[in-house]
């Protein structure tokens, strides 16, 4: 809890407090319910919701009647309150989305683009299409590590120490942007398999495989801020050199990239995705070589989340991507094969395997979260009251 010199610095406390829970519940909470889960009292819950009402933050509407008693009331996002953009950038294409307190989720445009870093322009150009006086900030997800919050390298796009602050200018809205790995695991730990989860590691597995640990809703940044490149970690002893210049990466073995050279073919984007998918379908339609090349991805993923659980100690291991369609079609495998790669005295009580169900979004859902982190914070908040 943060040093508070003055019953406004409590009350400005309490009211962000309020503000991230009706932004993080599952359901549209009531004034009892707020009151309860932040250990207040209702005449201190009335207040604090009549105050961001006033700010155009909150609406208070009546819930509906279920029987005898005071009825009680919803506590929904106001009309004119703030929104959030988010942007998924993939090594092909992107989308743009909209958020609302409370979470929900409209997406508003998609577009491919030509793997270069042009690709800020085009999110610039439809978030202006698309921005009202509204929108408070933007969150970003993109496919690659985020040196010092600013110094972007995607090694297999020939992104080499991309500067991002020649890309994000004066005229963006107040813009975060992260990896898309570690985002799909904020998004897991505040909305999805990992909620209540106090020590967890989650995979996002697209044409390689990232990842991030997170601490209760937290995921871990390091202190570069590109912790998690756990894809370019020698964890299945490869024999081949990854483009970031490693031999042996995880990722060589783990992922459509992965997947497709294991089908003998020569991997890439684009059309990578769609011999992936194909690859998957003919595998569980029973064809040998697909399933073999589905086996080889299963194994190095297991292999990799025993040698992580043994570093990492986590309760719980989600996956995102393809990830869940390898728990589907091989979840076998991909525990046995981290089974074997535990410390003897772990096997007894191994880490649940888990496909995420915030599903294909979650880099997406991520980067909303971060971008109402910007927001849900007493300096933003003071400047509305």
């Amino acid at each position: 809890m943060p040093q508070l010199k003055t019953s406004a610095d409590l009350r400005v406390h309490n009211q962000i407090r309020l503000l991230r829970a009706v932004h993080g519940a599952d359901a549209p909470l009531t004034r009892a319910g707020a009151a309860r889960l932040l250990g207040i009292g209702r005449n201190t819950a009335a207040a604090l919701v009549g105050e961001l009402e006033a700010a155009g933050l909150l609406h208070e509407v009546p819930a509906e009647t279920t029987g005898r008693g005071r009825p009680t009331t919803l506590l929904l996002p106001h009309a004119d309150g703030p929104i959030a953009f988010a942007a998924d950038i993939r090594e092909d294409s992107w989308t743009l989305a909209r958020i609302e307190l409370g979470g929900r989720l409209t997406e508003l445009e998609t577009g491919e683009h030509d793997r270069t870093p042009a690709v800020f322009t085009e999110i610039h150009r439809a978030t202006r299409r698309h921005a009202t006086d509204r929108l408070a900030a933007l969150g970003i997800a993109i496919s690659g590590p985020i040196r010092d919050g600013h110094r972007l390298h995607i090694s297999h796009l020939g992104w080499d120490d991309v500067d991002l602050d020649q890309h994000i200018g004066a005229d963006w809205p107040p813009t975060v942007i992260d990896n898309d790995a570690r985002l799909a695991g904020l998004a897991e730990a505040r909305r999805g398999a990992l909620r209540g989860t106090r020590t967890a590691l989650h995979f996002h597995i697209d044409f390689d495989i990232g990842g991030t640990l997170l601490l209760g809703r937290d995921a871990q940044r390091g202190a570069h801020n590109i912790a998690g490149e756990f894809g370019h970690m020698p964890l299945t002893d490869s024999g081949l050199r990854c483009m970031c210049g490693v031999q042996g990466c995880w990722s060589l073995n783990v992922g459509t990239n992965a997947l497709v050279r294991h089908f003998g073919k020569e991997p890439g984007y684009g059309a990578g995705r769609e011999l992936g998918r194909e690859i998957l379908a003919r595998a569980e339609d029973g064809e040998a070589e697909a399933g073999r090349a589905v086996d080889d991805n299963a194994a190095a993923l297991g292999r990799g989340l025993g040698a992580l659980t043994n570093a990492l100690d986590p309760e719980a291991i989600t996956l995102s991507g393809l990830g869940v369609e390898l728990i589907r079609l091989r979840r076998d495998l991909i525990e046995q094969t981290c089974a074997e790669g535990l410390m003897a005295f772990r096997r007894a009580e191994p880490p649940r395997i888990l496909a995420g169900t915030v599903g294909s979004i979650g880099p997406l859902r991520g980067a909303a979260e971060i971008a109402y982190d910007t927001i849900l914070n007493p300096e933003w908040l003071r400047l509305r009251l």
